[in-house]
């Protein structure tokens, strides 16, 4: 139901916004951002998702190792299965099935951690690009500018500003730039 009345009230919306600025004798400027290009044209982005990915492979690395340990166990077990005494043949039964549960725990751990790290480099990133957007629209006279999704059909190529807010982000977040180094001491501020 929600999303029926926003999809009913956004394009009312623009309509507004549109004949708002064309009744003071201007025209409204409208944008729209791609938020995976901005996520993945930032260095920051990019480097981030790179060490996600490498967390990830060390990760299934690490699965595989836990799951040919418990794959060798099983196979030890099948092979003695009928020569061990009953005691014995129990204790390798509950040494696969704690090596099950803690493959399964470490499974569910890996991919929480994996979530985490990737929900933080979101959430910092989308703060930081909102912050460059909202920017950018006050200083180049954006009545609005919208995330670009799915929904779209099209949008002309002359409304999408990913770029050039990529760039801003790049330039007032990247690793290599320096910030400006502090007057010399003694030195007057006008």
């Amino acid at each position: 139901m929600y999303e029926l009345f926003r999809l009913r009230v956004a394009p009312l919306a623009v309509l507004f916004l549109l004949g708002l600025g064309t009744t003071f004798g201007q025209t409204a400027k409208i944008g729209f951002v791609n938020s995976n290009e901005v996520l993945m044209g930032t260095v920051e982005g990019r480097s981030g998702f790179e060490s996600i990915d490498q967390l990830r492979a060390a990760k299934a690395q690490e699965f595989e190792a836990k799951n040919k340990e418990l794959q060798d166990l099983q196979v030890d077990f099948q092979a003695k299965q009928r020569t061990l005494n009953p005691p014995a043949l129990s204790q390798m039964e509950r040494s696969i099935e704690q090596k099950q549960i803690e493959l399964r725990r470490f499974q569910e751990d890996a991919q929480a951690e994996l979530n985490l790290k990737q929900n933080e480099l979101l959430q910092g990133i989308s703060e930081k690009v909102q912050g460059i957007i909202d920017d950018y629209a006050q200083q180049n006279s954006f009545v609005v500018i919208f995330m670009r999704d799915q929904s779209q059909a099209y949008v002309s190529p002359s409304l999408d500003v990913t770029q050039e807010i990529v760039r801003l982000y790049n330039e007032k977040h990247s690793p290599q730039a320096a910030p400006a180094s502090p007057p010399p001491a003694g030195s007057q501020q006008p």
